[in-house]
């Protein structure tokens, strides 16, 4: 399988998120030139179109500054976009990223008018990283003691949003392992994990582009942290597979990180330097 086959199915805002925080935050302070991000997705079978139209659509949203010079346009990361990345790393390399330590759960709901779905997917999106999953319109269960505050904050920024959030233990009698099933669909979690097993678990290839499969790795990883509400074992069975997940990435990530700097430092060094 070729890097380019293997990225079928991801976004280019993927590509971009996993760039951000492994090879950018903390080591790139000033903006990188259009190029970087042409030659890295491109490698990845992104076309420079689709890659110019997303660096365009993050800059409207505020997590990517555009600096013009000549000819040259170059991006930045924004203090927003740094924030969320470094919320994003504790949890891309947290050492036990799918063992559930609490007994409690965390309930949500909110309500907001049809009219505004663009807030509604904004605030599903933040939801589903934070672990939620649907019990039924407008309410939301999540495993273990959630920081609500980024999910309420959206509530102070749109009118007609309300939000409620509370922790609690289920109470005696309660059929636990229904609700994980009616909010979460288990069959369809365990095949995204086996599909990331299948794909890095064997031996990396030495021919392939380091930088390319570092990016590619980073980009699943983090889908399949978004994917996985991190729930209690006893509802998953023995044989679940979160635990093998992890231990492979952190094997791939070992073996990538150091040549994928190393090439991403090289691409701007050569970039910057036909400005």
């Amino acid at each position: 399988m070729t890097d380019r086959a293997a990225a079928v199915g991801f976004k280019p805002q993927e590509f971009l998120l996993a760039l951000g925080g492994a090879l950018i935050l903390d080591r790139y302070e000033d903006p990188l030139p259009t190029r970087v991000f042409l030659d890295v997705l491109r490698s990845l079978g992104v076309s420079d179109d689709a890659t110019r139209s997303v660096l365009t659509r993050l800059t409207e949203r505020g997590l990517l500054t555009r600096h013009q010079g000549g000819r040259v346009a170059s991006y930045g990361l924004t203090q927003r976009s740094r924030r969320l990345l470094q919320e994003g790393r504790e949890r891309v390399r947290a050492p036990e990223p799918f063992h559930q330590l609490s007994d409690d759960w965390t309930l949500l709901s909110f309500s907001l008018p049809e009219t505004r779905r663009d807030i509604r997917n904004r605030l599903r999106s933040r939801l589903t990283w934070a672990r939620f999953g649907c019990l039924r319109d407008g309410l939301w269960v999540a495993p273990g003691r959630v920081d609500l505050d980024s999910i309420i904050s959206v509530g102070a920024e749109v009118e007609g949003l309300q939000i409620d959030g509370f922790v609690a233990s289920p109470a005696p009698g309660t059929d636990v392992a229904r609700f994980v099933r009616r909010a979460w669909d288990l069959d369809a979690l365990r095949w995204e994990h086996e599909e990331f097993l299948r794909r890095w678990e064997r031996s990396l290839p030495r021919d392939r582009d380091p930088l390319a499969l570092f990016t590619l790795l980073g980009a699943h990883w983090i889908r399949l942290l978004r994917l996985d509400p991190v729930l209690p074992e006893r509802h998953l069975g023995e044989d679940w597979p979160g635990r093998r997940s992890a231990v492979v990435y952190r094997t791939a990530f070992a073996a990538l990180e150091a040549p994928a700097l190393d090439a991403f430092a090289d691409l701007v060094r050569d970039a910057r330097a036909k400005r």
